[in-house]
């Protein structure tokens, strides 16, 4: 009996695995559907995954590498084939805009060192390279963000889209 018990639940483990590999391919091909589509006279940079639309940007201003510190601000919205519920932002006109009630608001520049560990895997690769002043949007599938995990208001394998406002580079 234990036995039986043992291949069923690898069974269901193999086909639980399989599913999500499938909900993660079909979030990137939506990504990439929605970039070529709706922008496609932006720049797009790729890297790791994670795919930066490059909606303004200033060459000459610095740009953030592995270990440099970014201030910036953000909209955080959950990607169903476009960017569609939001769920965070450091923007006070974004949370009105959208009508995001949020308790007890901090709608200060988020501060984060390009590393492994601040920011989700999906943030950090796609701000590395960012210049100062750029104004882009980030998006990647559920494994670069939260995967399986629940986050707030945010559902379990969800993939994400970054709207970002880099307001400083600071070279380490």
């Amino acid at each position: 009996m234990k036995r039986v018990i043992l291949v069923l639940s690898i069974l269901i483990f193999a086909a639980c695995s399989n599913d999500v590999k499938l909900t993660l391919i079909s979030q990137e091909e939506k990504i990439d559907s929605y970039i070529s589509t709706t922008f496609r006279d932006s720049t797009v940079v790729r890297n790791n995954g994670s795919n930066r639309v490059v909606l303004s940007r200033n060459e000459s201003e610095p740009m953030a590498e592995k270990g440099d510190s970014i201030h910036f601000y953000y909209a955080g919205y959950v990607f169903n084939n476009s960017p569609s519920m939001i769920f965070a932002t450091n923007l006070e006109a974004v949370a009105e805009q959208s009508g995001l009630v949020v308790t007890n608001p901090d709608y200060s520049v988020m501060k984060a060192t390009l590393s492994d560990g601040e920011l989700i895997p999906g943030l950090v690769y796609g701000l590395e390279g960012v210049h100062q002043g750029e104004h882009c949007i980030i998006l990647f599938a559920a494994d670069l963000g939260f995967g399986a995990q629940k986050q707030y208001n945010i559902p379990r394998l969800s993939a994400l889209a970054y709207e970002i406002w880099v307001e400083r580079v600071i070279k380490q």
